[in-house]
């Protein structure tokens, strides 16, 4: 399908997944995407305080395996879990130290506030 290209990054064999439970671990992640295809690697991130689902990541064997899961598992619930989940194509290493530049900006603006005292 077309339609993810051109709303996120490439497809690539490493996707980024949201939405899991709050006990995953890479593990667990492995073995649910175990099911769809061959993975390389699994990392569940830290959950943040306040937070009701996990995210992490998932590196696939092949762009085929990765593609499938985009376009069959995204929004979907699969099997073993009960809650759909967004499945996307990671930003690969590169692109994402270039666009955090400018993404978490804010410092440099000038607020009448700022430095009350």
């Amino acid at each position: 399908m077309a339609g993810f290209a051109a709303s996120g990054p490439a497809p690539n064999d490493n996707l980024m997944i949201k939405g899991l439970p709050l006990d995953s671990t890479d593990e667990s992640i492995k073995a649910i995407f175990s099911q769809y295809g061959t993975v390389k690697s699994a990392k569940c991130l830290p959950v943040a305080q306040g937070k009701t689902a996990a995210a992490g990541f998932v590196t696939l064997e092949k762009l085929e395996e990765a593609k499938w899961i985009v376009e069959n598992i995204n929004g979907q619930i699969p099997q073993g879990l009960t809650s759909p989940l967004e499945v996307i194509f990671a930003t690969p290493r590169e692109q994402r130290a270039e666009k955090g530049k400018g993404k978490m900006g804010g410092g440099d603006r000038w607020s009448p506030y700022g430095m009350a005292g």
